[in-house]
């Protein structure tokens, strides 16, 4: 049963139920007061009042995603990346200081420096984990405060295209390796992550076909492979058996080394050395799936 007395000119709140923790607060006009008695214990009937630790922080819950949720997720490299920087803006913050008003400073700083897209990303991992949080680990927020503020319209679809001469820039460099590694974009439309995933087993020389076994909509899928993707692709087998002296077994390994990050760094690096502005390593994928389109 809930009290009410007034103090120090406000009128505070107390209520003891069994189940739950002694609660107390204070509010400047009673009438807000006994609604929010009436409220909390009604919530507290039905069980649906939650109580959150006061020492809880959400850089807690976002340690625990990583650690017993991300290793089960395709792309996590990228999401642990995502995970990082929530964490250095909002990992002090206890849970209950989450407000809505809080994730929108979050929103409003990080649209300085990043697309209202990678804000989503970021905010769509935040939202999971507190959804988590209250379904499945006993601790949770009365409302989801991401769901609660205004998130900015997607940007419009990248476009972009090779340019005349632009094609003959990228594959003019010493790199054989990025080299090989654009050819195949080019040539079959696959996305970075695909790419970096091929194994030998996944080449049939004979039927000059792929297996990609995962791809973004969980279903494996074969393509055919030109003779130019095919004469990278044994170009790099060859490559990395002289760079192990043949000993290495290309079943067990990715055909190439590169890592998520780096391959689209290195990309980027090239890029500026041959002065081609605004070509993401994705725009390769967009161009390959064009040319197809235009083929019929």
């Amino acid at each position: 049963m809930a009290t009410i007395r007034k103090y120090r000119g406000k009128f505070n709140v107390q209520i003891r139920k069994k189940g739950y923790p002694f609660i107390s607060k204070s509010f400047v006009s009673l009438r807000v007061a006994k609604k929010w008695a009436t409220t909390t214990e009604a919530d507290m009937e039905r069980r649906l009042h939650v109580v959150i630790p006061d020492d809880t922080t959400v850089g807690e819950l976002l340690d625990r995603y990583k650690r017993e949720i991300l290793p089960t997720h395709k792309g996590q490299q990228a999401e642990r990346y995502r995970i990082q920087t929530l964490l250095g803006f909002l990992g002090d913050l206890r849970l209950i200081h989450l407000t809505p008003k809080e994730i929108a400073k979050y929103r409003d700083h990080r649209l300085k420096e990043v697309s209202p897209a990678s804000l989503k990303r970021e905010l769509v991992i935040l939202s999971r984990v507190l959804t988590l949080a209250s379904r499945d680990w006993g601790i949770a927020l009365p409302q989801n405060p991401v769901k609660m503020i205004t998130l900015p319209k997607a940007d419009k679809a990248r476009t972009r295209r090779l340019e005349a001469g632009e094609e003959e820039k990228l594959l003019q460099i010493t790199n054989q390796k990025l080299r090989r590694v654009i050819i195949l974009a080019l040539e079959t439309g696959m996305r970075r992550g695909e790419i970096l995933n091929i194994k030998k087993s996944h080449i049939d020389f004979n039927k000059s076909v792929l297996l990609i076994p995962s791809t973004k909509a969980d279903e494996p899928r074969t393509i055919p492979l030109s003779s130019q993707a095919l004469t990278a692709l044994r170009g790099q087998l060859r490559a990395s058996q002289r760079l192990f002296g043949g000993v290495i077994s290309l079943v067990a390994s990715t055909v190439f080394d590169y890592k998520p990050r780096g391959l689209s760094g290195e990309f980027l690096k090239l890029c500026r050395r041959q002065r081609i502005d605004n070509l993401l390593f994705h725009d390769l994928r967009h161009e390959a799936t064009s040319r197809l389109f235009e083929k019929g």
